[in-house]
């Protein structure tokens, strides 16, 4: 039996979208490992502060809704960052870390004006309680394969990382895992197969479609003779 014309253009349309959608022996190993930063959370809890790593291991993500003062502190506990509870975010400009943290391997020099000792000089970056930064506690400063990984195609635990700061005046830290995640067998994302899914769906559907009406036909109008059902 031949496919209806209708159905045959769907299956082509979807043979199509297959090709393009599911990836091949090649794209699947092209698929790199990578370095991935997840946040544990923070000790002790602390309402409405949320924090999330960005972008696998680059940016830590930080929203004070706790209505109340947020100071994250630096590589040499100096405040570096404060959440104020109106939701005005400041840097310290004499912080070593507000230049250290300004690219994602600290390549930019300190300037002499940096003391971590020094009273702090506010300096305010953004005013809806948001703000996100390099923070080389959570990442790695080096390229390549870390030293830790014996074994490329297993997951590895590169290091544990705390973030220090305090919340209304009390110490808390943002806790967190860097691993190794070796890259996917497969390279096929889930929602591929959803989509796939869909499509079967759609074909079918169509196909039904056709079907019935070739084998019912149109309403015969008034008075005017019956059509023969299509024998198949």
């Amino acid at each position: 039996m031949s496919i209806p014309a209708r159905p045959r253009g769907l299956v082509a349309i979807f043979a199509a979208l297959v090709t393009c959608l599911v990836p091949g022996p090649s794209a699947a190993q092209a698929k790199d490992a990578a370095v991935v930063s997840q946040l544990k959370g923070v000790q002790p809890p602390a309402e409405g502060l949320e924090i999330e790593v960005v972008g696998g291991d680059k940016f830590l993500d930080l929203t004070n809704g706790t209505g109340k003062e947020v100071v994250v502190l630096g590589y040499d506990d100096e405040p570096y960052l404060r959440f104020l509870p109106n939701r005005v975010v400041q840097v310290n400009t004499r912080a070593p870390s507000k230049y250290a943290n300004e690219d994602r391997y600290a390549l930019r020099p300190v300037p002499a004006s940096a003391d971590s000792k020094a009273p702090p000089k506010w300096q305010q970056v953004s005013t809806n309680g948001r703000y996100r930064w390099f923070d080389h506690r959570t990442h790695l400063m080096e390229k390549g394969t870390p030293p830790q990984v014996k074994d490329e195609s297993k997951r590895t635990k590169i290091f544990d990382w705390d973030v220090p700061m305090t919340v209304g005046g009390a110490n808390a830290k943002a806790l967190g895992t860097l691993e190794w995640v070796p890259a996917s067998s497969s390279g096929t994302s889930p929602l591929v197969f959803v989509g796939l899914g869909v499509l079967v769906a759609l074909i079918a559907g169509g196909a039904f479609a056709v079907v019935r009406r070739r084998r019912t036909g149109r309403p015969a109008s008034a008075g005017g003779p019956k059509r023969a059902e299509e024998a198949w």
